[in-house]
């Protein structure tokens, strides 16, 4: 029977948001060039981890390429040392190569990671004050190479080291650490012991400072990438009933004991859920106490603690105190409802005491999940060993424990382990070793299920991994409204609905649950992952992406500079508008560049108001005319707080030769005085005067067609609805914020009117956004000065104010200064 789902309210401010299942394949993509990039030339590289003779090969390309490259001794094996001596001085170093572990799986050894990973964090350590202060967005790079078949585990062929997830997972972190950094994950096959050779050296030199996608593989000759593809989950296949037996690590509350719940109601199975600590004491009087009890309790401790050397101390009972009353209360509950859920101790850690709680599951055990996690996000400077050794262990060590206990478990139908998208897409600031293990825990699923033998592997295990968003208000959450920068949070039943689903589907591999992305989406970040057609919004994220281009210098909530080449092919509406009959950038689609270049320069704190004006726009015309081939733009977008708190970004878009295209300013917040509900007009079909300098074809945009009231002088037409695909060839297809039909019908009705002879510029006093702009469909009007754009129901969209053409003024750069 197919679990349903209820009913579900999503709240209206968009927190919270349905989310889609997807599956990641590999897709060839281009070559690399066959040189190596003539930017290495210089380059200050430093080459860790790997054995000697990989180091040596690396160096030697890296050498061959001009560049300057040295290596850092490696750390001692199983030691507490981040590396065999001192690190070097690491002052304007540009990038690191990672050759991390080159060995292959030893499930028995699971400390073979730590060595190398803390030298990892801790060149990035040393490296953090210069690399965080960059605001050059093509110096620094991280590039880790990964043993795992290339294709990044997901061939179900061979993967001799599933651990350099922990390296994959650690670059596509790294963005939100620095937010320049470029990083790629060269992803090669064969044995993870075996050395590079020199083709590999050469092919790993050739993927620097051609930044883009963020995970390559190299396989038979061919480049690939990852791609997320929607794909619904699959019929139930498997049956869980009474008598059969789940076992979780950790589970105690939040998401795991959810779960436990949603098992036990649906099947009658039995579930063990575990911890580090010991059962709660049902005797114990704080666990029975009332809650009012409780916290006049805890607020005893802690001022009777103030100011003396046990605050900590006390901090660390109650907190312990608190989980032991929240899972005894759940017990209780489950208890009473006639749920079959217990509780063992057992650290996931501890092999032994993992293999106690398998055995503990008796003869009937069909299904483990691996729940426990920790997370103690801080920045890099801040990361100590211990919290990295704790937050990947309770994690990697704790997954290759268990797969290792259930060698032996003959009837083991599922085998779920809790990942989180923080390792498929990288995790938040802070998350740098927590995104790491939960990618791991990714790339050891596909080890342990891959349909292939594998090295070091006794039994296949069919291990699902499932990467979840934030929960709304529920699991291991440190900063909840934080996380909702970067996704949408899950609704809990909904969440709870998936992953009974996909249990009772079977099956393995890594299934990611993906809302919205939210508004902490960097520049590099947007170009490391392909883009996918059934993302959401992904319509938006293709517009960021058009316009984004190549960042060049990026300063958060300062400065962007990128540049663009436009390619006329790839715009078809640069065909249907042209200046002195040659294809030309719409006015229209320079207004809304402008507008997007504004996106990426917002306050790094306080509420994010809404963009509501474009003022003192400024076009030469003669410059939006494309050049033979590829028109290469390049935008410059620079935020600051302006009279009475209001935040404003001026833009630009220039030519290579240094020539000003289009200028404006963004104005945010504050409601527009246009805001209001115009009258319709029923006017009589007039035909306007032909255009001189600038032509229309009109096969392209679905431009109105002008009427003109008698005796007032304005100018009204209907409009249809933008269609994008007509405007750009372009997939995915983006959604223009700015409704482009009426934009340009309106530019457009303002030439026709003025009928200006040569005119150089076109200017505008403010676009002045009013209500929701997507899209075309209404009713536009003019009277010469003010321009309106309306939605069906008569609401105004946006207002163009005394648009005009004008001839004199210019300088060198094309638009004239005041």
């Amino acid at each position: 029977m197919v679990p349903r789902l209820p009913a579900i309210e999503y709240p209206a401010d968009r927190s919270v948001l349905p989310v889609r299942r997807f599956v990641w394949r590999p897709r060839q993509i281009e070559a690399t060039p066959e040189a190596p990039s003539p930017r290495l030339s210089g380059r200050r590289i430093a080459v860790i981890g790997g054995s000697a003779a990989s180091a040596a090969a690396v160096l030697a390309a890296l050498r061959d390429a001009g560049a300057t490259p040295f290596r850092v001794a490696p750390p001692v094996a199983h030691s507490d040392s981040d590396t065999a001596q001192p690190l070097p001085a690491l002052a304007g170093l540009d990038g690191v190569i990672d050759l991390n572990l080159e060995t292959d799986l030893d499930i028995d050894d699971t400390s073979v990671w730590e060595p190398a990973f803390q030298q990892t964090v801790a060149v990035l350590r040393e490296c953090f004050a210069e690399w965080n202060g960059e605001i050059d967005s093509e110096r620094t790079f991280y590039l880790a190479v990964t043993r795992m078949g290339g294709r990044h585990g997901l061939d179900d062929g061979p993967i001799a080291q599933p651990l350099g997830g922990l390296w994959a997972g650690l670059a596509k972190s790294l963005p939100h650490e620095f937010k320049n950094v470029n990083v790629r994950v060269v992803d090669l096959p064969g044995a993870a012991s075996a050395p590079l050779d020199e083709a590999a050296a050469d092919l790993i030199c050739r993927e620097l400072y051609r930044w883009g996608y963020f995970e390559i593989g190299h396989v038979d000759g061919k480049r690939h990438t990852l791609v997320a593809e929607h794909v619904e989950v699959r019929a139930p296949r498997l049956d869980i009933g009474p008598g059969d037996v789940v076992v979780m690590s950790g589970g105690g509350r939040g998401i795991g004991f959810a779960l436990a719940e949603t098992l036990c109601r649906a099947h009658g199975c039995r579930v063990i859920v575990s911890g580090r600590g010991p059962a709660p004491d049902p005797g114990a009087v704080l666990n029975t106490m009332s809650e009012p009890d409780f916290l006049a309790y805890r607020d005893r401790r802690l001022i009777d603690a103030v100011g003396t050397d046990s605050l900590a101390n006390v901090r660390a009972k109650l907190a312990r105190a608190r989980w032991d009353r929240e899972l005894y209360a759940r017990l209780a509950e489950a208890e009473a409802a006639g749920l079959d859920i217990v509780y063992r101790q057992c650290d996931v850690t501890d092999p032994d005491q993992v293999r106690a709680l398998i055995d503990a599951a008796g003869p009937r055990l069909i299904g483990v999940v691996h729940n426990a996690g920790v997370d103690a996000p801080v920045r890099i400077p801040a990361k100590t060993r211990e919290t990295i050794r704790r937050t990947v262990s309770v994690k990697v060590v704790g997954l290759l424990n268990l797969l290792r206990a259930c060698t032996d478990v003959t009837e083991l139908r599922f085998f779920h382990t809790t990942g989180s998208v923080s390792g498929r897409w990288g995790g938040m600031v802070g998350q740098l070793e927590y995104g790491a293990a939960n990618e791991a825990l990714s790339r050891i699923g596909h080890w342990a299920a891959a349909a292939t033998a594998q090295a070091g592997r006794q039994r296949r295990v069919p291990v699902t991994t499932m990467c979840w968003p934030t929960w709304e208000r529920l699991g291991n959450i440190t900063n909840y409204e934080a996380t909702l920068a970067y996704m949408s949070a899950m609704n809990v039943v909904e969440g709870l609905h998936h992953w009974h689903r996909e249990i009772l589907a079977g099956g393995y591999g890594e299934r990611s649950f993906v809302g919205e992305l939210g508004a902490a989406l960097l520049p590099n970040l947007l170009r490391g992952f392909p883009p996918s057609h059934s993302l959401p919004a992904m319509d938006v994220l293709a517009n960021r992406a058009m316009f984004l281009g190549a960042p060049v210098r990026f300063a958060s909530g300062k400065l962007l500079e990128s540049t663009l080449d436009a390619d006329g092919n790839a715009l078809p509406c640069c065909s249907d508008f042209r200046v002195d009959g040659a294809p030309a950038i719409p006015i229209s689609l320079l207004l809304e560049y402008l507008r997007s270049l504004g996106d990426w320069v917002r306050p790094d704190s306080g509420a994010r108001e809404p963009l509501t004006a474009m003022h003192a726009v400024a076009v030469d015309i003669e410059a939006l005319r494309l050049d033979a081939g590829q028109t290469r733009f390049h935008a410059r977008a620079e935020g600051e707080w302006a009279e009475g708190d209001r935040w404003q970004v001026r833009v630009q878009v220039s030519k290579a030769d240094g020539r000003r295209v289009g200028t404006a300013t963004l104005r945010y917040g504050a409601e527009s005085t246009a805001a209001r509900r115009d009258p319709l007009i029923s006017p009589e079909h007039v035909t306007a005067a032909s255009p001189h300098r600038l032509d229309w074809g009109g096969h392209v945009f679905r431009l109105g067609h002008w009427s003109i009231e008698p005796g007032a002088g304005v100018w009204t037409a209907q409009v249809e609805g933008d269609r994008m695909t007509d405007l750009v060839a372009l997939a995915p297809v983006p959604r223009s914020v700015l409704p482009l039909n009426q934009v340009e019908t309106m530019i457009r009705g303002a030439y026709l009117r003025q009928v200006p002879v040569g005119p150089s510029l076109f200017e505008l006093d403010s676009l002045d956004i009013c209500s929701d702009t997507v899209d075309s469909a209404g009713t536009v009007t003019g009277d010469g000065t003010r321009w309106a754009a309306g939605t069906p129901a008569g609401d105004v969209r946006i207002v163009l104010r005394n648009p005009r053409f004008t001839e004199g003024g210019r300088e060198r750069g094309g638009i004239r200064t005041r």
